[in-house]
């Protein structure tokens, strides 16, 4: 495997997406809804302001941080829109099959070049052009904050670089996984539909089925039945209702782990609005919250609670090249 031939295929496949016009309009499209979005959350961010210059006794634990504007991005990209996982995913439900549909994957592949080199280059021109298009949203959330005069502090700047991160690493997830579907796929129509189908099930149907999937596998909770028993037993009837709760929230953590849509949301919260997920001062509502310290921890101590979130984040994308990779290499081309 020469890395020099896979820069050359990733680097035509940056060309070929850039200039096309399906992705210049779904770009314009995410960047037009992510403003929106983002200008919602700067009136939102100056209403929180404006209620702690007026009320003395509005605790400046819930004041935002700047961040809480950049979750207009995670909104546009990865909440009720999906014009950003449409965009991964225009990246590559047709790269496989394009080829082969055109007949050009076999001229392709009599040149000095292996199969291995062929996948690694468009993988890497794909998220190469995702990086691009993430950078021209961020770029553009930057600019909507200067013109109203937002500057972010010096600590929030490392926030903002890892929330643009696993903003990337979430939309790679995506699009590696419609170049995997192209692999299996006979036509590009196929990998289209099947493509769309998968982020319907990565994104909502796994969350969906995990908010009830407790309930179906433990039952009514027994703590309510044991309640109205005649031998009612404070400690035990606490026992049995922590017990059912915390097997209850195992069950629905392990399903939220599944959902790409659920790892992206939890760490994207955390990195946008740290106000949240952050210890309260021990005089909640007291005069003395004026002396609560906002500085916010390393990020990397903000974001330690969230490994596992992280891991399978790291793990989609991964696990779907995998696949892709293997399958690709013994794909018949005759």
């Amino acid at each position: 495997m020469d890395f020099s031939r896979i820069l050359n295929i990733a680097g035509k496949e940056v060309r070929d997406h850039i200039t096309s016009s399906r992705f210049i309009v779904l770009l314009f499209l995410m960047m037009t809804l992510c403003a929106v979005y983002m200008l919602r959350d700067t009136w939102v961010y100056f209403d929180e302001i404006r209620q702690y210059s007026i009320d003395s006794y509005y605790p400046l634990d819930y004041l935002p941080y700047s961040l809480s504007i950049f979750e207009g991005i995670r909104g546009a990209i990865g909440g009720s829109s999906i014009f950003g996982s449409i965009i991964a995913i225009a990246l590559g439900f047709d790269l496989i099959t394009k080829e082969r549909e055109s007949g050009s994957i076999k001229a392709i592949l009599s040149v000095p070049i292996y199969r291995d080199e062929l996948i690694n280059g468009k993988a890497l021109g794909g998220i190469i052009v995702l990086v691009v298009a993430t950078t021209i949203v961020f770029v553009l959330a930057f600019g909507i904050l200067l013109i109203y005069s937002i500057v972010p502090e010096i600590y929030e700047l490392s926030y903002i670089f890892m929330f643009w991160f696993f903003t990337v690493l979430y939309l790679s997830g995506i699009f590696i996984m419609s170049l995997m579907l192209s692999t299996f796929a006979k036509s590009s129509g196929m990998s289209l539909i099947a493509s769309l189908l998968a982020l319907l099930i990565l994104t909502s149907v796994i969350y969906t089925v995990g908010s009830s999937l407790p309930d179906f596998v433990l039952g009514p909770d027994p703590s309510e039945e044991y309640q109205s028993m005649e031998d009612y037993d404070p400690d035990a009837y606490y026992e049995l209702s922590s017990d059912y709760s915390a097997k209850k929230d195992m069950i629905m953590d392990i399903t939220d782990y599944f959902s790409l849509n659920t790892n992206y949301f939890m760490i994207a919260k955390v990195l946008t609005r740290p106000q949240d997920s952050r210890e309260k001062s021990p005089d909640y509502f007291s005069t003395d919250a004026q002396e609560y310290d906002r500085t916010l921890p390393p990020v990397g101590e903000a974001l330690s609670s969230m490994w596992g979130y992280i891991l399978f984040l790291i793990a989609y994308p991964v696990v779907f090249f995998g696949i892709a990779y293997v399958k690709f290499m013994r794909l018949d081309l005759r």
